[in-house]
């Protein structure tokens, strides 16, 4: 069985988000899978209506918490306009290059190295904060908003936006072994659930909820061969999970489902804003 997708990359070293592993990711190929990502309409969807609910203004500071290749600071940037400051924090140094490169050309816009448990700011010094699909990879997440609403102003804005991967749905699939990758996946995540806890976290943290929606995210047929699932089956054949036979098995029925347009792959993705009582 290939480890290989379509493009010829290798699915068992696509690397880690997680904030344990930034020194040693694979920029390339973590660059190429958020730039397949934010091309997904509900990604698109959740993007636009965050900006809405976070409203820049000129010359405010806004802050994108785990920026990755930078595209979203520099729609802040120009929002803020050159009296405001958009701030990307990532603690990823290559991402953070490929975002300097990618950002050569915009004013206003700047990359730091931090991650979302220990943010690079004074307290109550950042008007707007948008941290998006960050919290499913931190182990306290809850934590982390605290830490946000530290550095937000009185009066400040913030959208969270973040998947819950309990709501993954997978067709077609054995279910004995679609479990038994799925029980793995989650136990092995940080925090597989972080998109129904949003609003409560953010409650805690003493900030006022300001809205709330979802999107549902539905996979195209090719991502039956190139994308979450071919990861999902090679981390678990990998983990000694499933056997090299139910891999083999898992894979061939979801590309011969999307060669007839059955393949089936959806989960709920959820986006929360809230404000800093002045």
């Amino acid at each position: 069985m290939t480890e290989t997708d379509e493009s010829g990359i290798d699915l068992s070293s696509r690397g880690s988000f997680k904030i344990a592993d930034a020194q040693t990711q694979d920029t390339a190929m973590l660059a190429m899978v958020l730039d397949l990502m934010a091309q997904r309409p509900a990604v698109r969807t959740l993007r636009a209506w965050a900006l809405e609910q976070l409203a820049p203004l000129a010359g405010e500071t806004a802050v994108d918490v785990g920026s990755g290749t930078g595209e979203d600071v520099v729609a802040l940037a120009e929002l803020v306009g050159p009296q405001g400051h958009a701030i990307g924090v990532e603690p990823s140094p290559g991402l953070r290059a490929e975002a300097h490169q990618r950002a050569e050309a915009a004013q206003g816009v700047e990359f730091v190295d931090g991650d979302v448990g220990a943010l690079p700011f004074a307290g109550e010094s950042v008007d707007v904060i948008r941290c998006e699909r960050v919290l499913q990879h931190v182990a306290d997440a809850a934590g982390a908003v605290r830490e946000m609403a530290r550095v937000l102003r009185p009066g400040g804005r913030i959208v969270l936006i973040d998947t819950d991967w309990a709501t993954a749905i997978v067709h077609p699939a054995d279910p004995a072994v679609l479990q038994k990758m799925v029980d793995y996946f989650l136990a092995d995540s940080a925090n597989p659930y972080s998109g129904r806890r949003l609003r409560g976290q953010l409650a805690a943290a003493g900030l006022e909820i300001t809205g709330e929606t979802a999107a549902t995210w539905i996979e195209a047929q090719e991502g039956a061969r190139q994308g979450f699932v071919s990861m999902m089956q090679l981390t678990a054949l990998k983990a000694g999970v499933i056997t090299p036979t139910e891999a083999e098995t898992f894979a061939r029925d979801l590309a011969d489902a999307a060669d007839r347009g059955a393949f089936h792959l959806s989960l709920t993705m959820y986006a929360v804003s809230a404000r800093k009582p002045a």
